[in-house]
C-alpha cells in the first residue's frame, strides 16, 4: 500500500519521535510511505514555511496564516494524491489543518487522522491561547468529518473529539508506544550512567521530560522529601532547570537530586536502566499520552503514575505500576517507599509492563492498530 503521510509539525522532541517512528512501523509492516510537510526545515537548514511565518508574525496574524495555508495545500496535495497512485492519506491533526483532508476526500482515499490535540479545547487553550477558538473548532469539526477514522492518544481526548464532532464519526484510541528493541533491558547498560551521577549503592528514583512547571516536578521534590536516602536523577533540562535547583536547594534536596540537562533521544535507555523506579509526576493537559511512561514501562521499571485517565489508559494500577492520588505529595511518597521497600514489587511490576509494551504499546501494533480501524490490510499480500 502507497501511504502518503502528511504533517504540519516541526518534527522535533516528542512529535518528532512519534511521527519517524510511525513512518518507521509502517514501513517494517511493508508499505511505501511518503512524507510530505510545509513545517519541515529544507535540507539546507533553513526553516519550513509555516515555520518562518510563526517566527515573524503576531498571533492572531499566524492563525490567519495557517487559516490560508489551506489553499496552498489543497491543491499540492491534490496533485500529489491524484498522480501518485496513493491508497491512503495519513494525516497528523494541526490547528486549521483541512486542506489535505478535503484534497483526499475529494479523490476518495481513505484517510486516518491521527489526533494529539484538540487545538479548539478550553484545555489547550490554557497553555496555547487562540484568538479564531471558534472557527477553529469549526474547522476541527470538518476534518474529524471528513476522516475515514479518527485516531485518538487517550480516552479524554477522545471525549474531547465527540463533543466537537458530533455522531456518525469513527474514534479509536491508540495510545502513544516505543521500540522495543531501542528501549530493551536486556541489551542496556548503565553502568557509565550511575558512575557518571555517582549514583552507585543507592536506590534511584527517575524522572524524564523538559523541566517545566506543568510536569509537576515542584511536587515530585516534596515527594522526595519523605524517601529516606533514595537519589532522583531527572533526565532532561529545560528552561525552568535554574529554579528547580533553587527549589532542591530551599527543601535541602541538592545532594539527592542530579539533573542530567538535556541529552539525545538515543542516551535515554541507559539512563532509565540505571533507575530503580520511575515516576510521571503530572499531565497538565489533562489528554496527552505520556510516551516517558511507556518508555519506563520498554525498559521493566517499576512505575507510578498519577490516578488520570490518560495515565489509566497504559498502566494497570497494582499490574504493571502504582497509582497515586493527582496532587498529592504523600501519596506519591508512600507509593515510592512502598516500591523501595520491595525488589520483588519492582521487578514484577517491571516485568508485567514489559509484556504489555511488546504485546500493544510498541509502535508496530499501532501501525497495525490504525490501519484496522480504518478498515485497511495491516501488511501487504506479497509480504504475507
Amino acid at each position: 500500500m502507497r501511504i502518503l503521510y502528511h504533517h504540519r509539525t516541526l518534527a522535533d522532541g516528542a512529535e518528532g519521535i512519534h511521527i519517524a517512528s510511525m513512518v518507521s512501523a509502517l514501513r517494517a509492516l511493508g508499505h511505501e510511505v511518503t512524507v510530505e510537510s510545509l513545517a519541515q526545515p529544507s535540507s539546507s537548514g533553513a526553516p519550513g514555511l509555516l515555520a518562518a511565518v510563526r517566527q515573524r508574525l503576531p498571533q492572531a496574524l499566524f492563525e490567519v496564516a495557517t487559516l490560508s495555508a489551506n489553499i496552498v495545500e489543497f491543491e499540492a496535495m491534490r496533485r500529489k494524491l491524484r498522480t501518485g497512485s496513493y491508497d491512503l492519506l495519513y494525516k497528523r491533526h494541526a490547528l486549521f489543518d483541512v486542506g489535505a483532508v478535503q484534497a483526499a476526500s475529494r479523490l476518495g482515499i481513505p484517510i486516518v487522522l491521527e489526533v494529539n490535540a484538540l487545538y479548539s479545547s478550553p484545555a489547550m487553550n490554557e497553555f496555547e491561547p487562540l484568538t479564531l477558538r471558534r472557527l477553529a473548532a469549526r474547522f476541527e469539526r470538518r476534518t474529524f468529518r471528513l476522516a475515514t477514522v479518527t485516531v485518538a492518544v487517550s480516552t479524554p481526548l477522545r471525549r474531547q473529539i465527540e463533543e466537537v464532532a458530533g455522531p456518525g464519526v469513527r474514534l479509536v484510541v491508540v495510545p502513544n508506544g516505543v521500540d522495543p528493541e531501542r528501549f530493551d533491558p536486556a541489551r542496556t547498560s548503565a553502568e557509565a550512567v550511575r558512575a557518571r551521577y555517582g549514583l552507585e549503592g543507592h536506590l534511584i528514583v527517575g524522572w524524564v521530560g523538559v523541566l517545566r512547571r506543568w510536569h509537576g516536578v515542584d511536587l515530585l521534590l516534596r515527594a522526595l522529601q519523605h524517601v529516606p536516602d533514595a537519589i532522583l536523577l531527572m533526565i532532561g533540562g529545560g528552561t525552568d532547570q535554574a529554579v528547580v535547583e533553587r527549589e532542591a536547594a530551599g527543601m535541602g534536596l541538592s545532594s539527592r537530586v542530579r539533573i542530567t540537562g538535556r541529552i539525545d533521544h538515543g542516551d535515554v535507555p541507559s539512563h532509565l536502566a540505571a533507575c530503580d523506579i520511575t515516576v510521571a509526576a503530572d499531565d497538565r493537559t489533562g489528554f496527552a499520552s505520556p510516551m516517558k511512561v511507556i518508555e519506563y514501562m520498554a525498559m521493566a521499571r517499576a512505575v507510578v503514575v498519577p490516578r488520570l485517565p490518560n495515565f489509566l489508559d497504559i498502566v494497570r494500577d497494582g499490574a504493571t505500576g502504582l497509582t497515586f492520588t493527582p496532587g498529592d505529595a504523600g501519596d506519591l511518597a508512600r507509593r515510592i517507599n512502598e516500591l523501595a521497600a520491595s525488589e520483588h514489587l519492582r521487578r514484577t511490576l517491571g516485568s508485567n509492563a514489559r509484556e504489555d509494551v511488546l504485546r500493544s504499546f510498541n509502535w508496530q501494533q499501532n501501525a497495525r492498530d490504525i490501519l484496522a480501524a480504518a478498515r485497511l490490510p495491516a501488511e501487504p499480500a506479497f509480504s504475507r
